[in-house]
């Protein structure tokens, strides 16, 4: 049986995360995805670290192949009249290109949407911005990771109420954008099977970050106000719901005991701390909500947090460990599921990379690979796809185009 994508031929021009993080979950279905990279400026994501075994390499960044696993590449200046050429007929080959660049950027370099639709009218283009490419911040905005999560509002409510906003950590729209655009290269080639023709895609990584955060939203479009950060604490309008201290340097656990079924069964676990009669109704829990968290914390505080995630769900309490990095590479569900996968590089070795994001009950994925080193396919492109013969390439690597 063949994987749900197969057949399905991407044309990788993104960089660092969103735009090789969306690739790489078309390629888990079954495309064939090129990453169209350059040797000279290579994409930073090969400089990010962690290292395999430590030692610095454009091979080595374990992230790097996470994000671009399974993908084939060619490395290649696009620039020049030659570079120009050859990303035509790789356009002519492609249903779907993704790009990374700043706004504009792929317009002033000869490869607008304009211009590769009339090449193929069956092209589904896809940009990737932190603001997009229309409105006041559209073109002419410059924008990062950081700059994301600020315009989607998730840095100001991060935090404590008397401190300055933290924001969550590192590019999150990058992260949080890829699953809008995956739905919405899906739906472009549903709506290509009717019309015939592809469609250019405009996605805003910020306005797909405040699709995470509608209840602050709504807060503020029909009230006028905006939330204030609550460190960890949960709901306003639940209790108990937070995070609470463990046994243990840095160790927390997530309890949300707020349905009355949950809170007599917490209140059973924990004993006379929480036996006040004014805690027994959800209103009265969220008038005395401060006791009632000082009580749970200075109960947890002498439970190891897996122990006690144990203990509290055997008596139905919704409670997990707040996990670290460690706890992620360990934990027996997401290796149940085959989230982690061993795979092999000619380059480095053995190492762990994340499986497919999308797994379907029957219809199989593609088995776990390593990213692609810089240039590993570029002669085989050239010639199945490019129609290249051997002295064009010759004469390419002579010029300075490829690598």
């Amino acid at each position: 049986m063949p994987a749900p994508l197969e057949g399905l031929r991407v044309l990788d021009l993104g960089w660092l995360m969103v735009g090789p993080i969306s690739a790489r979950y078309l390629t888990d279905l079954g495309a064939d995805t090129i990453k169209l990279e350059s040797g000279r400026r290579k994409d930073p994501l090969r400089s990010m670290a962690p290292f395999k075994d430590g030692k610095r390499g454009p091979e080595r960044s374990v992230v790097y192949h996470m994000i671009n696993a399974g993908k084939r590449s060619l490395a290649m200046d696009i620039r020049g009249a030659a570079g120009k050429q050859i990303v035509h007929k790789l356009v002519k080959w492609a249903d779907v290109l993704i790009e990374s660049f700043s706004p504009g950027m792929i317009d002033r370099m000869g490869y607008s949407y304009r211009e590769l639709s009339a090449i193929n009218p069956r092209l589904i283009m896809v940009s990737t911005g932190i603001l997009g490419r229309t409105g006041p911040y559209g073109l002419g905005t410059s924008g990062t990771g950081i700059t994301g999560s600020a315009f989607s509002g998730a840095t100001a409510l991060l935090g404590w109420p008397d401190r300055k906003p933290t924001g969550p950590s590192g590019p999150w729209t990058d992260s949080v954008a890829p699953r809008f655009v995956v739905s919405s290269i899906l739906a472009a080639l549903h709506r290509r099977k009717t019309t015939g023709t592809g469609c250019y895609i405009d996605v805003a990584q910020a306005e797909c970050g405040l699709q995470f955060l509608l209840p602050a939203f709504a807060d503020g479009a029909a009230h006028g106000r905006s939330q204030e950060r609550q460190g960890h604490a949960g709901s306003a309008l639940r209790c108990p719901s937070g995070v609470f201290p463990c046994k243990g340097a840095d160790r927390w656990i997530a309890i949300d005991a707020s349905d009355n079924a949950s809170w007599l069964a917490l209140k059973e676990v924990v004993g006379a701390p929480l036996s006040d009669p004014n805690f027994d109704t959800l209103v009265g829990r969220l008038r005395h909500r401060q006791d009632i968290e000082a009580a749970i914390s200075k109960w947890t505080q002498s439970h190891e947090p897996h122990q006690l995630e144990t203990r509290l769900q055997a008596q139905q309490v919704p409670a997990h460990v707040v996990c670290s990095a460690t706890d992620l590479a360990e934990d027996p569900d997401l290796r149940h599921h085959h989230h982690y996968n061993t795979v092999v590089d000619p380059v480095i070795g053995e190492f762990t990379v994340t499986g497919p994001q999308f797994r379907l009950t029957v219809t199989p994925h593609m088995p776990p690979r390593p990213g692609p080193c810089i240039g590993d396919a570029a002669d085989d492109i050239l010639t199945s796809i490019c129609g290249l013969s051997d002295g064009d390439i010759a004469k390419l690597k002579t010029d300075g185009i490829l690598g």
